[in-house]
């Protein structure tokens, strides 16, 4: 009995010992990011090491009857004050750049700050917000990044004050 014991532990030992070291990631990520300081649509992250880099870009252009159907303009006049031509055609563009340092890296999470850059452009304005603050990052093959801060929004017209919360989801590649 003792002796079935011992050969159990030392096979699952064995086993354990055998198992793939857990894979190290690259540098390079994309995804998808969702902030009103640092942008929102598809992304790019670049992160070598402490510190790093992420590049978000959405641009869409409906006519109105499209507009119209969908409710676009609808749910984007909920997040930003802006107003648009009833006719033709709209143009929403969304560029975030924003740069990251991770200050405080784990085996599963890796704690960061931000500073994060946001252009809006549309048919009758352009909106320029900046924010910072910390989040966190989880190291997984799909890692979640969760940011909170503060913000300047539409610095160029009307300068106000808010609070900001920033969502990014990346595919992370293996190192080769």
């Amino acid at each position: 009995m003792r002796n079935g014991i011992l050969l159990l532990c030392f096979s699952i030992c064995l086993s354990v010992a055998a198992e793939n070291p857990k894979p190290e990631y690259g540098p390079h990520q994309v995804g998808f990011c969702l902030g009103s300081s640092t942008g929102m649509g598809p992304g790019y992250r670049y992160w070598p090491g402490k510190f790093g880099l992420q590049l978000a870009f959405l641009p869409y252009k409906v006519d109105s009857k499209w507009n119209d159907l969908l409710d676009v303009q609808g749910y984007a006049e909920n997040i930003f004050s802006y107003q648009h031509p009833s006719e033709g055609q709209e143009t929403f563009i969304s560029i975030g750049l924003t740069g990251l340092y991770a200050f405080k890296q784990y085996k599963s999470y890796t704690l960061l700050s931000y500073l994060g850059n946001h252009l809006i452009i549309t048919e009758n304005d352009e909106i320029y917000n900046i924010g910072g603050g910390v989040g966190i990052s989880f190291e997984t093959r799909v890692g979640v990044s969760l940011m909170l801060g503060y913000g300047a929004y539409d610095i160029l017209n009307t300068l106000k004050f808010f609070p900001s919360g920033e969502l990014g989801v990346f595919f992370r590649f293996n190192k080769k």
